[in-house]
């Protein structure tokens, strides 16, 4: 990861110095046309919902908060771990990566090679689209860009697959702890489920097939999933509980306003995000509107597909809950 991140510091700078790779026939397309897309505001955008949700999901998502990972993580702590401090860490490291690295590189890049229009055009077709089509027009202004691209990819393959392996640990713990699974078996059951569902991806990727698993799963159920935790963790907790093992061990203290961002106004402006879009967007998204028609079976296949996931999830919890409930029961009655 280390190395990554040298990587991209090196892109950025041959970004920013790249300039306007076609002055005579493209004086327009150049770096800065990129970098002023991106960082120009566009406050008319305050009012759309979707843009709100978004946002929200993205930081969530990349943060991996929502999704089960900070629980795996959070199993191998010690009790006076520096919670605070490492998630301040893990923040600032993590949005230099994102907003200072990743905005100074895809975006710009596009803009110089094809112009605004068609940057914008190609962003449009899918939330991936971008980066793999930029980047690697990049390396062919370097020496040896054929070899500094293959590593550049295979960097990104090792960081996106250390992530799915956190992902992927919960289950897997789940699966030991509540049905007596190997960790084999419970690895080998969740490498299939995920085996099948990569290549329906990759099959129906040019149908949006991805969009729509990424839209609800890594934007909107994220939203939900976090409203939900902060809930438990401010009010079913206590924040006072709560924020006492916040601080356990810090070396930095988190300002007391913090305490009734958690409990009051991060939960209040998730639930205004949701309604907000329930009322402007929801209708529209649900019915797949403005999906081209030659998409619309495939979306709803991974909309399908996302169900069947959700309700085996919910089914196992279920059991779970109830075989732990039984086990509680019969411990306290042996107890008496």
């Amino acid at each position: 990861m280390p190395l990554l991140l040298l990587f991209a510091i090196a892109i950025m700078i041959r970004v920013i110095t790249l300039g306007t790779p076609d002055p005579v026939n493209h004086p327009d397309w150049n770096v800065m046309t990129g970098f002023a897309y991106i960082w120009n505001p566009d406050f008319s955008m305050l009012g759309s919902a979707k843009v709100w949700l978004a946002a929200a999901g993205q930081i969530f998502f990349t943060l991996s908060i929502g999704m089960g990972t900070l629980a795996g993580y959070a199993s191998y702590l010690k009790e006076k771990d520096d919670i605070a401090l490492g998630s301040l860490a893990t923040v600032s490291l993590n949005e230099f990566a994102e907003v200072i690295l990743g905005a100074s590189i895809a975006i710009p890049i596009a803009v110089a090679f094809f112009g605004l229009t068609t940057t914008q055009e190609i962003a449009a077709g899918g939330a991936f689209n971008l980066g793999f089509v930029s980047m690697p027009l990049i390396f062919q202004h370097l020496p040896f860009g054929d070899i500094l691209g293959f590593m550049w990819f295979l960097l990104l393959f090792f960081a996106g697959i250390t992530s799915s392996v956190a992902m992927a640990q919960p289950v897997i713990a789940f699966l030991e702890e509540q049905f007596n699974f190997s960790k084999r078996k419970a690895t080998t059951i969740i490498a299939i489920i995920t085996f099948v569902c990569i290549n329906l991806v990759v099959i129906f990727f040019q149908f949006g097939f991805l969009d729509e698993m990424d839209y609800w799963s890594g934007t909107f159920t994220l939203v939900i999933i976090a409203l939900i935790e902060v809930i438990v963790f401010a009010w079913i907790f206590g924040i006072d509980k709560g924020w006492e093992e916040i601080n356990k061990g810090a070396l930095v203290k988190i300002p007391s306003v913090y305490k009734y961002i958690i409990k009051y106004i991060t939960p209040l402006y998730l639930i205004v995000i949701l309604v907000f879009w329930t009322y402007q967007d929801a209708i529209p998204i649900l019915l797949l509107e403005n999906v081209p028609a030659e998409q619309v079976p495939y979306r709803w296949m991974a909309r399908v597909l996302m169900i069947v996931i959700a309700l085996a999830l919910s089914l196992m919890i279920y059991y779970a809950w109830n075989k732990n409930k039984k086990s509680t029961n019969y411990n306290e009655n042996k107890e008496n």
